[in-house]
């Protein structure tokens, strides 16, 4: 049989419903706001990586601007050497 002294050992032990909710509730907003820093930081990535794409997109729209031009050079250099070599 448990007598009240088992009782009083156990109270000291053990957690009463209302310690462990005042408990979670203070893991959740801990948890709430490590949330909130890792939402914040993966938002400022995204921004990075959106801007990364961005001038990749830019970069390879002026390549193939260069990549024609060349194109053409190339074209006039062959047909300025063949009425050369005639």
């Amino acid at each position: 049989m448990i007598t009240e002294k088992d009782i009083i050992k156990m109270k000291n032990v053990f957690a009463t419903k209302e310690e462990l909710n005042n408990g979670l509730a203070g893991l959740e907003k801990k948890f709430d706001i490590r949330f909130d820093k890792v939402s914040i930081m993966l938002d400022k990535i995204m921004g990075e990586l959106e801007k990364a794409r961005e001038d990749r997109i830019f970069a390879k729209a002026k390549d193939d601007e260069q990549d024609q031009k060349i194109c053409v050079i190339e074209s006039r250099v062959r047909k300025i050497e063949e009425k050369i070599s005639v």
